[in-house]
């Protein structure tokens, strides 16, 4: 067994299932089986796929709202100016996620940039062929975001990652809610996750976690276990069941 299956074995189960990404996850799924594209994130048990599901389930939320302000605000073309319209849309969209990709917002991270400028800038275009059918048959549209936003995608309001380290090939990144350290490389890709505070850890604290995390990554992109592990511990991050049961597992 793998050290980092170990550490998830291990979690404190009980908080990953209270964990607003898992209420979140179950209550819209439901969105990903309408959509062949999606179907494979309705149906995973992954932690890492189900953090993806969300940001697809946010951009499905988000193209569902943006598409009713637009249909609203186009009710009123006889009472306001096509500006005015295009202002009322942008303002109503502003507490939406998004991610940003130099000076553009992406709403909808299954679509591509060009196909994103139908929700932020060219909103009438949403009228006319080749977007006309957006609303309802967009399996022609998706892309996979992951591979078309990458690393960007990671950092942006459709996530809750917290940014801790980096090296050459890779970002580690806190979750606060699922207590976990993912180690996402810079195609997108998971490389690894660590969970912490384990189900034997009594009192767990998250008191300056984001420095005592540092210094656990810091032993981490050395490629050191033995004071990876230790730094571990040392930290609070995991009980010392699990400390021993690792340093005996790994013979250090």
């Amino acid at each position: 067994m793998k050290l980092f299956d170990y550490l998830y074995k291990v979690r404190n189960k009980r908080h990953f299932i209270n964990s607003d990404e898992y209420i979140f996850f179950n209550k819209y799924k439901h969105l990903l089986e309408d959509e062949q594209s999606f179907m494979f994130y309705a149906d995973t048990e992954s932690l890492f796929d189900i953090l993806k599901a969300n940001i697809i389930i946010k951009g499905i939320l988000n193209k569902n709202t943006i598409e009713q302000i637009i249909e609203e605000e186009y009710l009123n073309k006889n009472f306001n100016t096509n500006n005015e319209i295009i202002e009322n849309i942008k303002e109503r969209s502003l507490d939406l996620p998004y991610l940003r990709v130099e000076d553009q917002k992406i709403y909808i991270p299954f679509f591509n940039r060009s196909t994103n400028l139908v929700y932020t800038t060219n909103f009438e275009e949403i009228l006319k062929e080749p977007y006309i059918d957006l609303t309802k048959k967009y399996a022609p549209f998706v892309v996979n975001p992951f591979e078309t936003y990458q690393m960007d995608l990671f950092e942006s309001l459709f996530t809750k990652f917290v940014r801790v380290m980096e090296d050459e090939t890779s970002v580690a990144f806190y979750h606060y809610d699922l207590r976990t350290i993912f180690i996402i490389n810079k195609q997108g890709y998971l490389d690894n996750y660590i969970c912490l505070f384990d189900k034997y850890l009594k009192n767990p604290s998250e008191e300056r976690i984001i420095d005592r995390i540092r210094t656990v990554i810091k032993y981490y992109y050395e490629n050191n276990l033995t004071s990876f592990l230790y730094s571990l511990y040392e930290n609070s991050l995991i009980s010392y069941y699990v400390y021993r049961r690792l340093c005996k597992w790994k013979k250090i």
